[in-house]
């Protein structure tokens, strides 16, 4: 009874149910307007620190990937002989990409950090080279999903070697134009054609150690 007769000034139910939702409305924007909630704000710049320690922790895993891709390539290519990509075993097109470690060493850190990313880069490209020759092989399609997975983590380190650049001031992707794609001569035989893929992954699996270890020292120089 108080509901209606509280209506009782406008000529239809339908007008005062309208007016009720309308003061309800009123109602709920004056809350709102008088508990504002606080303005999202961007997330804190990471330090080099905390990016070196992120680039670490992606070379690690994509270390371990690159380990089961090239153990899972010695069993079905070789069963399981890794005699046939022992470490004398070369590939010319890969032999500029491998530095001793005197000549690493002398490089400065933003140096080490851009031939990391053109070394990587290089290898990228040889990767898929691999994972199209293993997807042409009968029953190799597991070795291609994991040289997949290893170039999809490479992918995400890729990703976070641009943002440490950026973080330590170095140059980035867009303003460094030293990397040159690399033609890949195409094996003479599908044996050759094993050889290379082999020492592809080998050499990768060398070059990622040689980055994780890299990432550990300027972790440190960089921790405060």
């Amino acid at each position: 009874m108080k509901n209606t007769a509280s209506c009782n000034f406008f000529p239809s139910l339908s007008d005062c149910l309208s007016a009720m939702r309308i003061c309800t409305m009123l109602l709920l924007v004056g809350l709102l307007g008088t508990s504002a909630s606080p303005v999202p704000t961007s997330p804190a710049r990471e330090t080099p620190f905390e990016v070196l320690r992120n680039d670490r922790s992606i070379a690690d895993r994509l270390y371990r990937k690159a380990d089961e891709a090239y153990n899972t390539f010695i069993q079905d290519e070789f069963a399981g002989n890794s005699g046939y990509c022992a470490e004398q075993i070369t590939w010319d097109e890969l032999i500029n990409v491998r530095m001793t470690p005197l000549e690493w060493r002398n490089l400065g850190d933003e140096e080490r950090m851009q031939r990391m990313r053109s070394d990587l880069q290089i290898f990228g490209q040889y990767l898929e080279e691999v994972k199209i020759d293993e997807l042409d092989k009968d029953g190799h399609t597991h070795t291609a999903n994991k040289v997949d997975e290893t170039i999809q983590q490479l992918n995400g380190l890729m990703t976070a070697i641009a943002v440490t650049n950026n973080v330590l001031g170095f140059s980035s992707f867009s303003d460094t134009t030293d990397i040159v794609s690399t033609s890949l001569r195409d094996p003479p035989s599908e044996w050759a054609r094993s050889i290379r893929d082999c020492v592809v992954l080998r050499d990768f699996k060398s070059l990622v150690n040689r980055v994780h270890r890299d990432f550990t020292l300027l972790r440190y120089k960089y921790r405060n």
